[in-house]
């Protein structure tokens, strides 16, 4: 059964658990990467069994997440990225992205887009620096290079990553 169907959670609970869910999955993800995939991915499973939307939120998320793993596959294979192992984890970390749209980053389908073009630039480049800093990620280019591309990249995908997410 699930607990938002029962009118146990509100939408507030929702996105609440969603957030947290969300920033312990990227912390998590980041400062352990593959040794938690047991861990996010019962944390999404979770996601479906108190989400009242399972089924649309199963469809954004598969959208969000190809187009998010074919993105980091392409500067993996560019060398904008460099992994010490296969990152399973970014593929969680994805779709707990993906699903945060709907929840917690609900608040951006409101908004511009050109506010959530520069969100995106800004937060999106802003979380793969951060991924380096820790060492999830090697950015073997130059710091400008690294910074100039993901910005624009994530300028562009994140307006079209809320798109996704409002298709119900």
């Amino acid at each position: 059964m699930r607990l938002a169907s029962k009118g146990k959670l509100t939408t507030t609970q929702l996105n609440l658990a969603n957030l947290l869910i969300f920033q312990a999955v990227w912390w998590l993800s980041i400062l352990y990467q593959n040794s938690v995939l047991l861990i996010s991915s019962g944390l999404l499973l979770l996601h479906f069994a108190i989400s009242d939307q399972s089924r649309s939120d199963l469809l954004s998320m598969v959208k969000v997440v190809a187009c998010g793993v074919i993105i980091d596959a392409l500067l993996t294979y560019t060398q904008l990225f460099e992994f010490q192992q296969t990152p399973y984890w970014l593929g969680l970390l994805w779709c707990h992205f993906a699903i945060s749209l709907r929840y917690s980053l609900a608040f951006t389908q409101k908004l511009p887009c050109y506010i959530n073009a520069l969100l995106g630039g800004v937060f999106g480049c802003i979380s793969y620096l951060a991924g380096a800093r820790f060492g999830a990620v090697v950015l073997p280019q130059t710091y400008l290079t690294s910074v100039m591309i993901l910005f624009g990249i994530w300028f562009v995908m994140f307006p079209m990553f809320i798109k996704i997410s409002k298709q119900r």
